[in-house]
Parts: C-alpha cells; structure tokens; sequence
C-alpha cells in the first residue's frame, strides 16, 4: 500500500500522464536541455513541473485575495543541470496569476534537517551531497481592485 501511494507523490519517477500544460520559458528550457542527457529524467521533470503547477493554481483559486501563499523546495540537480526549482515555480506561480513576493535562500542545518544523516563516518550519498539549503518563494494572490469588483472581474 505504501510503495502504490509513494507512486502517486508528486515528483515520484513513475511516469503517467498529467495532460498538456503550457510552461514558463525558464521551466520549458531546463526540461529541453535535460532531454539532450536523458529523455527520461525530463520526462520527470516535465511531469514535476507541471503537477506543480496544478497545486499552485488551486492554493491560487482557493485562496482570499490579498492572502500569501509560502512554498518550500529543495534544489535540484538531474545529469549535471541546475534546475533552479525555485526559480522554475515562481515563474509557474506568476503565469497563474500570483505576485511572486522574494525567493529566499534558507541553509539547512545539517544536524537539525528531516533527511537521512550519516554522523561520524564518510558517505558519497547523493542526498547528503545536495541537501544544504532550500528555497522558501512568497506567492500573494493580488487584491481585488475597486475598479475590477465594477468591471466584475474576479481574477
């Protein structure tokens, strides 16, 4: 049951169809140069990108206008490519309408982080190579003007 729902994760490597949407330039350009390596860990990425950016459009159409929306992420880097994840979703977050507030750089404490530490003895684990900081992107879902509550448009 738990190998079934870890399948379903976003970011997970199973590959299903998730539909055709539209991505941001920087987003599109980073899968295109993936696929030049490895058409598969595009296909990851592409996948990635856009269940993101389903879960950005609904924390955008559920929230109050004038509310802030705070998104997490970890970097990321497929075959040698910077994905600049952070990057990536704030361009997604601001094509569905968000203000993109900052992204901010966080540095994980190695001996406070929720990921797997190997204390006292030498790893080449890739996890513990790439996980020394993350990203912490403030979304604001823009107010409702007074003209646009007289032009009935909702955004």
């Amino acid at each position: 049951a738990l190998t079934k729902l870890r399948s379903e994760y976003i970011g997970s490597e199973r590959i299903r169809y998730t539909g055709d949407r539209a991505l941001p330039e920087r987003a599109q350009t980073t899968i295109d140069e993936l696929s030049k390596r490895d058409r598969k860990q595009s296909t990851v990425l592409h996948k990635y990108f856009v269940e993101m950016s389903l879960v950005l459009a609904e924390m955008h159409r559920v929230l109050h206008h004038d509310a802030a929306a705070v998104v997490v992420v970890g970097t990321s880097t497929m075959r040698n490519i910077d994905v600049q994840t952070h990057l990536c979703l704030a361009d997604i977050g601001a094509d569905i309408g968000f203000d993109v507030v900052g992204v901010a750089q966080r540095a994980l404490d190695r001996n406070k982080r929720m990921m797997p530490a190997r204390f006292g003895r030498k790893t080449d684990s890739m996890i513990e190579q790439r996980m020394h900081d993350e990203y912490v992107i403030g979304f604001l879902k823009p107010p409702i003007f007074e003209q646009d509550r007289h032009n009935g448009n909702n955004r």
